[in-house]
């Protein structure tokens, strides 16, 4: 067997966006499991079409009628069958018998020539058995394509590893574009997409007969999309192509030709059974629903971010190499003097975190940086958004000093999260802390 070169550009991590759970990602891995599950389940319940007398009698009927089938269509499908010598059941299951363009081509030759009532028995036993493995009744087959397969098709899996490399894919793309775009455009983005690819497949393969199955295509989507959303952003991008392997920043969308370059040359040269043309369908699917989003209104992204000044920037390079060079503390200090000129900056005030959390001082900098914040006006979204990404960084509140534990109490009262307010509101009397501000709290929360 020949070997070939593996190619694989994954995004590093896009620290962006919204910090909510990623329950729709949550939801499509657990339903995309339960059903593999079922009809695993179900598939292993059924009975072999029939003995292994019965399908070598099969087999000697149709193998060479299958033959001749395939000299007509690929050709390397035709060389690899040539080769593989043996007529019996194993020729046949892997060439024909899953088919069902070439079941069509036996029953047009019946037309010309009447079978053999021993022949139709035992195709018509094969036929009903097909029928009702999970794969045929929801898999996405070209020549029989249904409105209901286009969709039900993405939720099925060949095998446990086959769902495995999805959902990990999943997790990687998805949740970047959920958070982003929010749940539902984000579900909306991940079904199109995967109506796309279905679309894209069929299209090209009109005559196939074999059903596809799996979530590849609506995950392509989603690489399609990552790249379409960040578009000329200059990202981290981890990468293997073959023994080598690295990292390098590159804008979102230049990645774009070359994943689906790759599906394409991959459809062009490689003889598998992974759909790689279905692949490419959903890649430009994503790209495109992309495209139109931002005409359905303001990202979750864009709306995080509608309440911080208008001094927000990025964090500049000079930062970013001091970090790279572990260089924390030097680059905590530059973040600090920035911060002075911006204070609502997020990024700023999250790689202010990050750095304290590198020289295991994050809650000092997160209270530096509440400190700050306290002083501002119109700062709650900020201190908001700056609370989620200190519990994301695996920050406790419950370790801060009473006075910020009050801060945050009042800012969740008046966020209206009142579950929060009341656990720090109880944290600070059970340490018996006082505060005229803590008792009028408390009074409000114990009035609601």
């Amino acid at each position: 067997m020949r070997g070939r070169i593996t190619m694989l550009i994954l995004p590093v991590g896009e620290k962006e966006g919204h910090r909510a759970p990623p329950w729709v990602c949550i939801f499509l891995i657990i339903l995309n499991t339960l059903v593999y599950a079922i009809c695993t389940h179900q598939d292993h319940q059924l009975d072999d079409p029939f003995s292994e007398e019965q399908a070598n009698i099969l087999a000697e009927y149709e193998s060479g009628l299958l033959l001749e089938w395939l000299a007509q269509g690929d050709a390397r499908t035709y060389s690899d069958a040539l080769a593989m010598g043996d007529r019996g059941p194993d020729f046949m299951w892997q060439y024909g018998w899953f088919d069902q363009a070439f079941a069509q081509v036996i029953h047009a030759h019946w037309q010309q020539q009447p079978p053999t009532h021993q022949w139709q028995e035992l195709r018509s036993q094969l036929e009903e058995w097909t029928a009702t493995l999970s794969t045929f009744r929801w898999g996405l087959t070209p020549n029989s394509t249904t409105p209901t397969t286009l969709l039900s098709s993405m939720f099925m899996h060949g095998d446990w590893f086959h769902l495995l490399g999805n959902m990990v894919w999943l997790i990687i793309f998805g949740i970047a574009m959920e958070r982003y775009w929010g749940s539902r455009r984000f579900l909306g983005a991940y079904l199109l997409s995967g109506i796309g690819a279905g679309v894209f497949y069929v299209l090209l393969n009109q005559e196939s007969g074999i059903p596809l199955v799996g979530a590849s295509g609506a995950i392509s989507g989603l690489m399609g999309l990552y790249a379409g959303t960040y578009r000329l952003k200059k990202l981290e991008f981890f990468y293997t192509l073959g023994f080598l392997f690295g990292s390098f920043k590159a804008p979102a969308l230049v990645l774009f030709p070359v994943w689906l370059g790759w599906e394409l040359v991959q459809s062009a040269t490689v003889q598998s059974n992974v759909a790689y043309l279905a692949h490419a369908g959903g890649l430009i699917s994503g790209v495109l629903i992309a495209a139109a989003l931002p005409w359905t209104g303001q990202s979750r992204h864009q709306r995080a971010g509608s309440n911080t000044d208008s001094n927000e920037r990025e964090v500049p390079e000079s930062c970013l190499q001091l970090a790279e060079q572990l260089r924390f503390d030097e680059a905590g200090q530059r973040c600090r003097q920035l911060l002075e000129q911006h204070p609502q900056s997020r990024p700023l005030l999250g790689f202010f975190l990050l750095m304290g959390l590198r020289q295991q001082q994050l809650d000092s900098n997160m209270k530096d940086a509440m400190k700050k914040l306290n002083t501002l006006p119109a700062s709650a979204g900020t201190l908001w958004w700056l609370w989620e990404e200190f519990e994301r960084l695996g920050g406790d509140v419950a370790t801060l000093p009473p006075p910020f534990r009050l801060l945050l109490a009042e800012l969740a009262w008046k966020q209206k999260q009142v579950a929060k307010a009341k656990a720090l509101v109880a944290s600070l009397q059970q340490q018996q802390w006082q505060h005229p501000r803590l008792d009028k709290l408390s009074a409000q929360i114990a009035g609601c």
